[in-house]
């Protein structure tokens, strides 16, 4: 369940840029990484507070290494933005599965389950649906970066529930430095950081609202639930995000859109409902 709620507060992302009237894509970047990083410090001090010393010399280099990419992902889904839709950025996302799968075997010799097989095959079908309305869409040939957000979010997730048992929002706070430091460098040598105080307030809202804090619970669920099946619930995203900016931002999708997103929502619901009574026989008989 916080996966899934935690793609519903991902969904939003889209709109939230396409709300920004004047700001680049890298100006966006910087507020938006300074928003998830000011929640990951609060939330640090507040809930830690004496014994943060003794959590920063935990922190491992795979702890780092997830939070550097995680926030690489949020560049590129903003730059991405820049170049296609958000029907297709995200339609890209799909793949986030099968990429898990198959880090969580290399890295962790994790089983996929016959079920989260038979989703990702409906997943993609689902896709397949969706895709096909959007080869008409006006999109850039350098559009086509968005691709490495699922490969980068598989390896993503596989981390996170390998790495050493940590604060899960150490990552959150090193996503927020990555995004910051690279917006800046970009910034600083594209021509400056002039922003309008509308798009700061958005680009820290984005960050701290509906990065930060679901970013920090989808860590919680992580460890509890398989990289493959957690970046599967998190389709929910993928067919969300473009009816927002359908309804707000009149940025329309094609039918082929809904009727995709439809298969992929009723992938996930299947999923869902198949593994909850499992986990619950589990819990009962060592009870």
């Amino acid at each position: 369940m916080l996966v899934l709620a935690t793609g519903v507060v991902f969904s939003f992302g889209g709109l939230a840029y396409r709300s920004a009237e004047a700001a680049g894509p890298w100006q966006y970047t910087i507020f938006r990484g300074l928003g998830a990083l000011l929640v990951g410090c609060t939330y640090l001090v507040l809930r830690h507070r004496r014994r943060l010393p003794a959590l920063v010399r935990s922190i491992q280099p795979t702890h780092v290494l997830a939070g550097v990419l995680i926030g690489s992902i949020s560049c590129l889904f903003i730059v991405s933005l820049e170049l296609a839709s958000v029907a297709f950025v995200m339609f890209l996302q799909t793949a986030s599965p099968i990429v898990a799968a198959y880090f969580s075997w290399l890295l962790m010799r994790e089983r996929v389950s016959r079920h989260v097989a038979v989703a990702t095959v409906i997943t993609l079908v689902g896709t397949a649906v969706m895709v096909s309305g959007t080869l008409s869409d006006r999109i850039r040939p350098a559009g086509l970066i968005a691709i490495a957000i699922p490969i980068v979010f598989g390896l993503y997730t596989t981390l996170i529930r390998s790495a050493p048992a940590i604060e899960s929002t150490v990552p959150v706070v090193f996503s927020g430095l990555t995004m910051v430091t690279v917006g800046s460098v970009v910034t600083a040598a594209g021509g400056g950081l002039d922003i309008a105080v509308g798009d700061l307030a958005t680009a820290m809202f984005a960050g701290a609202v509906l990065l930060g804090a679901p970013l920090i619970l989808f860590n919680v669920a992580q460890r509890a639930v398989p990289s493959s099946e957690s970046t599967l619930l998190l389709m929910n995203e993928v067919v969300l995000a473009p009816i927002w900016v359908w309804l707000f931002v009149a940025e329309q999708p094609e039918i082929t859109t809904l009727l995709g997103g439809s298969i992929i929502l009723g992938a996930i619901a299947w999923l869902t409902v198949v593994r909850a009574p499992r986990r619950g026989r589990v819990v009962t008989s060592r009870g």
